[in-house]
């Protein structure tokens, strides 16, 4: 900042004040500042002074802010002036400082203008700027942001500010969500059981997972008849083929004499029933599968991993929530996004102190007060 800042002094074309020249009364202000501001502040700082230890410019936002500080105050508490004269008289001594203190005759007299300002300073300066009535000058930024919310502190205030547009303050909640919750545990207790079920899913592994398992376990606890019975509730083509040749054959095999080899019937019901059990895995896999993803609360229930009271109220006492499968993941993309949607700004102050600036253009600009 303080290389474009003394690029811009060293403009030809930078404006003048009264063309070009101080006019007596700011020369008289400007000695006094120097007289009484500076080299008494470089006096308490340093055990000799003399104009040879003097700083060569005052064009240095960091190495100057406490100096910055006394002018300022001396300018608006002692001398009493107000803003605008306060500030024009500020930017002619640091532009146009003289080691010597000599400020007459100075020649192409250098000022900032307002508009100059808003070159140099970033939007969120400025706004502090003319919210606090101050200058940029007594306005430092920090090195760490508040939430992701550029952050600053005003000298005059002698307090920190986070500062931001609209967009920059959504991001800022964001960052605040998402570093206030990453514990599930945290969210189970402070919400309680339904509404952290609300964000839970299977991811799309495990659902082929869990739907195996259980088809295969289903399908392993069934004996033939079952089989066919579940297949002719099904209804698909297959399965109607498959349930009319087994009941066909069972018929057929039925009829035979004693003294008949059925062996040939036996071997192809073996077969029918092998496909059957395929047929049924498949439909179970199908059937977990769908309610893994659409109904996952009424299965959780329907094994036991919740409870539900009257009313169908979700509830979950201590061991089923320390058994909840680990295959029930935690969408916490859609938590943080509901949370951030039903954040007050407020909560990015510990404060609670938020000022809200419109701009003539219509952007909107928070003020935060924060620790740092």
């Amino acid at each position: 900042m303080s290389l474009k800042f003394k690029h811009i002094l060293t403009e030809d074309a930078f404006p003048s004040s009264e063309g070009g020249k101080l006019k007596p009364k700011e020369e008289k202000l400007l000695k006094n500042i120097h007289d009484y501001i500076l080299v008494r502040y470089y006096s308490e700082n340093y055990s000799h002074i003399d104009d040879k230890q003097l700083p060569t410019d005052l064009v240095d936002l960091e190495e100057f802010s406490d100096l910055y500080v006394e002018i300022w105050d001396f300018l608006t508490l002692t001398m009493l002036f107000d803003k605008n004269t306060a500030t024009h008289l500020f930017y002619l001594f640091v532009l146009n400082y003289n080691r010597e203190g000599d400020y007459i005759n100075i020649e192409n007299v250098r000022i900032l203008t307002y508009d100059d300002q808003k070159e140099i300073f970033d939007d969120n300066i400025m706004v502090l700027v003319d919210h606090f009535n101050t200058i940029p000058f007594l306005i430092e930024r920090l090195a760490y942001d508040q939430y992701d919310i550029p952050s600053y502190f005003v000298k005059t205030e002698n307090k920190y500010y986070a500062c931001g547009d609209e967009e920059t303050i959504e991001r800022g909640k964001k960052d605040y969500v998402e570093s206030y919750w990453s514990d599930g545990d945290e969210v189970y207790h402070s919400f309680g059981a339904e509404h952290y079920l609300m964000y839970c899913f299977v991811g799309d592994t495990d659902k082929r997972m869990v739907s195996s398992e259980e088809a295969s376990h289903y399908e392993s606890d069934m004996d033939s008849e079952e089989i066919i019975d579940r297949l002719k509730y099904e209804g698909s083509t297959k399965n109607k083929e498959i349930v009319e040749e087994y009941e066909e054959l069972n018929e057929k095999w039925g009829e035979l004499p004693a003294s008949k080899d059925g062996s040939q019937y036996e071997l192809r019901i073996d077969e029918i029933i092998e496909e059957g059990r395929q047929l049924v895995r498949e439909i179970i896999y199908d059937e977990v599968y769908d309610r893994l993803e659409n109904e996952l609360e009424d299965y959780l229930w329907e094994m036991g991993y919740i409870s539900k009271e009257q009313g169908g109220y979700v509830t979950m006492n201590k061991s089923q929530w320390d058994n909840l499968p680990s295959w029930v993941d935690f969408d916490w993309e859609d938590f943080n996004e509901d949370r951030v949607r039903e954040m007050d700004i407020g909560q990015l102050s510990p404060y609670e102190d938020v000022d809200r600036v419109y701009l003539d253009n219509g952007d909107i600009y928070y003020i935060i007060q924060i620790d740092y």
